[in-house]
């Protein structure tokens, strides 16, 4: 049995973390470094681009060095942090009110009984309570806040505030947050979150081919009694186009079938278990990544992005003009879609009058999608 160190778990903590290591040195130092920009981090992607799993290694980094870390989801996050540095989200008080009145000109003292008032502990009072709690942190402190897009402004604005102000007091404070690209600027743009327009962006773009070839390389050679030759390096750095998503399923998939018909303890990858692994592998990206992309789509940018994936030329670039001529309208009747889709990460417009699809295999995929009847399609003509 070949040990398999792919985890190929959406927004989950993966086994084998790839690249990314300029940022994280740049991380490593901002934690020596008070003065650094790195200080707060604003990381964005699309889904896949491991967002979380880096956010996950920030985490640990930081751990490692002894500095509290406190990560955030996007449900209740200002709740979250509150319990997080206090033990608790609510106080009791209790008043216990006395009143000396005056009866027909002779004093008379009357007790009123002992009344508790419980109150929850809001974004109001979190700059407070986060400056209270930076002093009990002698070697620091980091927040990270993940699918920060899903997070209401004015809590985002809230947690700007306060790190402002213990930037301000001198707090070993870190932030790092991440989501996707449409999210970057609507928050930096918010009066309430200007602390945000200091913060480092860093958008994870795919990898090169020689940044993947390493990470691919590095992960294969630590698996025991596994030999992976240049040339299937080479074949599924070509399939994954620096996609670390689908990375991990490749090496996930291929580990998977050697083990299913393979029992000596020592193997040499062939070329068509590598085959049957780059299938295996693309249609669980479809399933988990590009299919709930696609389903979570306004009908107007589904329809663009088939149209533009009709007119990619040989370059993978398309013509908005061909687009709206294929769709039958005007470039300016498109003009909201393509925005949504480019602050969205889906596409780009590398320029001007161009477009390109951003995320590896969408451009097939979406076609092939609009030619499959999902169950309501099929009900409706089946008159049911």
């Amino acid at each position: 049995m070949i040990s398999n160190p792919f985890s190929p778990i959406f927004g989950g903590k993966p086994d084998v973390f790839f690249g990314r290591e300029r940022l994280l040195k740049n991380f490593d130092q901002a934690m020596i470094d008070v003065g650094s920009d790195n200080r707060a981090i604003f990381i964005t992607g699309t889904r896949g681009s491991g967002k979380t799993a880096l956010l996950e290694q920030l985490s640990i980094r930081a751990s490692s060095k002894k500095r509290k870390v406190i990560d955030l989801g996007p449900e209740n996050t200002i709740s979250q942090l509150i319990y997080e540095l206090t033990g608790y989200d609510e106080v009791t008080k209790t008043f216990n009110p006395q009143a000396n009145v005056s009866v027909l000109g002779t004093g008379a003292g009357i007790s009123g009984k002992s009344v508790s008032k419980t109150a929850r502990i809001g974004r109001e009072n979190l700059q407070t309570i986060f400056l209270e709690a930076c002093s009990n942190y002698k070697s620091g402190l980091l927040i990270t806040v993940d699918e920060i897009q899903k997070v209401p402004i004015e809590d985002i604005s809230s947690l700007c505030n306060a790190f402002q102000m213990s930037s301000r007091k001198g707090c070993d404070v870190m932030l790092a947050v991440a989501g996707l690209p449409y999210a970057y600027s609507r928050i930096i743009s918010h009066e309430g979150c200007t602390y945000m327009r200091r913060a480092t962006h860093e958008e994870l773009a795919l990898f090169t081919w020689e940044e993947a070839n390493d990470a691919l390389n590095k992960t294969f050679s630590k698996i025991k009694g596994l030999s992976v030759s240049d040339a299937i390096i080479d074949r599924l750095n070509q399939v994954c186009y620096g996609h670390p998503y689908i990375m991990q399923l490749l090496g996930y998939h291929l580990i998977i079938h050697i083990n299913d018909h393979i029992t000596n303890k020592n193997h040499r990858v062939t070329d068509d278990e590598v085959e049957v692994a780059i299938s295996n592998a693309l249609f669980s990206y479809e399933q988990r990544a590009l299919k709930p992309l696609i389903d979570e789509l306004p009908n107007g940018e589904k329809t663009y992005l088939v149209k533009m994936s009709e007119s990619l030329k040989s370059d993978r670039l398309a013509d908005t003009s061909e687009i709206a001529s294929r769709a039958g309208v005007t470039q300016n009747k498109l003009s909201r879609q393509r925005a949504y889709l480019i602050d969205h990460g889906i596409i780009a417009s590398p320029e001007r009058g161009k477009v390109m699809f951003c995320i590896p295999y969408l451009a097939d995929y979406v076609v092939k999608e609009g030619h499959t009847s999902d169950a309501i399609t099929i009900a409706r003509e089946r008159k049911v």
